[in-house]
């Protein structure tokens, strides 16, 4: 009776080890998922960060090709009606210089 007893107290001890050890296990498995999540948070974050820094970046570019855009055309439009004014200046200073004098009326 007594191995028996000590059969179940050795059973007991040792399902008590498995139990400890299972319990540190779940421990190390615990810190381990935590230390995992906070690295893919990180991962995550600096994605996130590159991310939005590539979209400033083609923002800001966009921007700058919007802005040469309005640029170019302003200029093409300047261009245009320096030529218009040149094209027609005499035209102009004649009619304003005929209204003022009144020669258009005489003249006709």
């Amino acid at each position: 009776m007594k191995d028996v007893i000590s059969n179940i107290l050795d059973i007991e001890n040792k399902a008590n080890e498995i139990i400890e050890e299972a319990k540190k296990e779940k421990t190390r498995l615990e810190m381990q998922m935590k230390e995992d999540l906070e690295k893919m948070q990180q991962d995550i974050n600096a994605m996130v960060a590159d991310k939005l820094m590539q979209l400033d970046k083609k923002e800001k570019n966009a921007a700058k090709e919007n802005l040469k855009r309005i640029n170019e055309t302003a200029e093409n439009r300047l261009v245009a009606m320096d030529e218009f004014y040149e094209k027609n200046r005499s035209l102009w200073v004649k009619t304003v210089f005929e209204i003022i004098t009144g020669s258009e009326k005489s003249g006709s």
